[in-house]
């Protein structure tokens, strides 16, 4: 009889190359199906894609405003007031928003809410095609769309929790943080595009069809039952007294929203303020503004992703801290760094400790929470957030102005290092681990 065409040897190592095959796609198929175990829930997976075509719309249209604008007057003046014009609505409604999610059906307010911005950004293109467009039709529109926005973001992201089961709540904010982040990555490149090619009016024509998705798949998705006759009884500011009473009563909501609300004091501020640290510090002009800017966001995205692949787990309330640290040292670093590598890097890094601290605090207050609160507890939450960054960036250029933006970075850190450190010893991280 003759040899074996395999030999012994051969016979047993092609198993194991097999094996090893087998057990790398293994762990890649557990990998996605753990990081994005929520879309397979229908009504969160409709909602998701809705919102990811939407915000890609809505970041094309943010490319093409402040162009428009500064088109329009030429004036940094009215540029600053069409986005504080936008931002006040949401400081001084989201609380309300908050109340009125709770008390009425989610979808309506959510579809109300896309016809209202749909609508905005269709009436804008129009006026630009036809030649009758002027800054302050363009300032008044800003100005109702944060009002309606004020309206429908506690009432999506206070759905998002009731879309999935509760295995699933953390991987599916974070999810949606990922989803936000990517759009914010995309959107602004075809805006530039668009405004070479086909004109400014197009950036905000392709807004207003963007809203089009969530209007197709909003009436599809089974949201939850109003408010009960009870919380439907209590007057607007009966409900938000009830839910800020819930929030300062309970230490592991209350640290969060200290948390947040200074973290975007002292660190979302880089972000406006990184053109002129790549110039001072850096000496580079647009083209690396535009790296550091991609290396924040593409952080950001992997941010949002590790985190939809945490199980749920606790020591929540130690990853927000940890993250927030991290990004306080970044931010400190930025301000530092002479080396443009080196800057990149920081910046990945501040990308994926400012979304890690957002979906994991996001978190604690929507696990936090019955569904009747959820709303007021989150606009809260989105209250501190939003709040944050314009009163932060102000008084981060005030001490630019005089000092530079260096120092200002700086200090920034420092301080919000400080406040980390007093909200550690004051609420005791370990006790607030025990909630988790």
């Amino acid at each position: 009889m003759g040899k074996p065409y395999f030999s012994e040897k051969t016979r047993f190592a092609l198993p194991k190359s097999g094996l090893r095959r087998t057990a790398w796609l293994s762990t890649l198929t557990l990998f996605f199906r753990s990081t994005f175990s929520a879309l397979k829930h229908r009504d969160y997976r409709l909602l998701w894609i809705g919102a990811f075509l939407s915000n890609i719309g809505t970041w094309i249209q943010k490319v093409g405003q402040p162009w428009l604008i500064l088109s329009l007057t030429g004036s940094p003046l009215l540029l600053g007031l069409d986005g504080f014009m936008q931002d006040i609505p949401l400081l001084m409604l989201l609380l309300v928003g908050g109340a009125i999610s709770d008390r009425f059906d989610k979808r309506k307010i959510l579809i109300f809410s896309q016809i209202v911005q749909g609508s905005s950004a269709l009436l804008i293109a129009v006026l630009i095609t036809i030649g009758h467009i002027d800054v302050w039709t363009v300032i008044v529109l800003s100005f109702i769309v944060g009002c309606v926005q004020s309206l429908s973001t506690p009432a999506y992201l206070s759905a998002l929790p009731s879309l999935v089961s509760q295995e699933h709540i953390s991987n599916a904010i974070a999810l949606n943080s990922m989803q936000f982040n990517l759009s914010r990555f995309i959107g602004p490149a075809i805006g530039g595009v668009v405004i070479a090619s086909l004109g400014v009016a197009w950036c905000f024509g392709f807004n207003a069809l963007s809203y089009l998705a969530l209007l197709i798949v909003l009436p599809l998705i089974h949201f939850p039952e109003t408010a009960t006759a009870e919380v439907a009884s209590r007057s607007l500011s009966e409900s938000i007294k009830e839910g800020v009473q819930e929030v300062r009563q309970r230490p592991e909501l209350f640290s969060v929203v200290i948390v947040v609300f200074f973290v975007s004091f002292f660190a979302g501020p880089i972000l406006n303020f990184i053109p002129v640290i790549t110039k001072e510090n850096l000496g580079a002009e647009a083209g690396g503004f535009s790296l550091m800017l991609s290396a924040f966001g593409a952080g950001a995205v992997l941010g949002a992703l590790r985190v939809a692949a945490l199980k749920n787990t606790a020591n929540r309330h130690y990853i927000v801290m940890l993250a927030s640290g991290t990004l306080a040292i970044t931010v400190l670093g930025v301000s530092l760094s002479k080396v443009f590598i080196l800057s990149l890097g920081l910046m990945f890094v501040g990308g994926f400790a400012f979304v890690s601290c957002g979906s994991v605090g996001n978190t604690i207050m929507q696990m936090g929470v019955s569904e009747h609160l959820r709303g007021r507890v989150i606009s809260i939450y989105a209250t501190a957030f939003r709040g944050g960054l314009p009163l932060g960036s102000l008084v981060t250029g005030v001490v630019s102005e005089h000092f530079g933006a260096s120092l200002a970075l700086m200090l920034n850190a420092l301080l919000l290092l400080g406040v980390l450190w007093t909200v550690w010893q004051v609420f005791s991280l370990a006790s607030l681990t025990a909630h988790d």
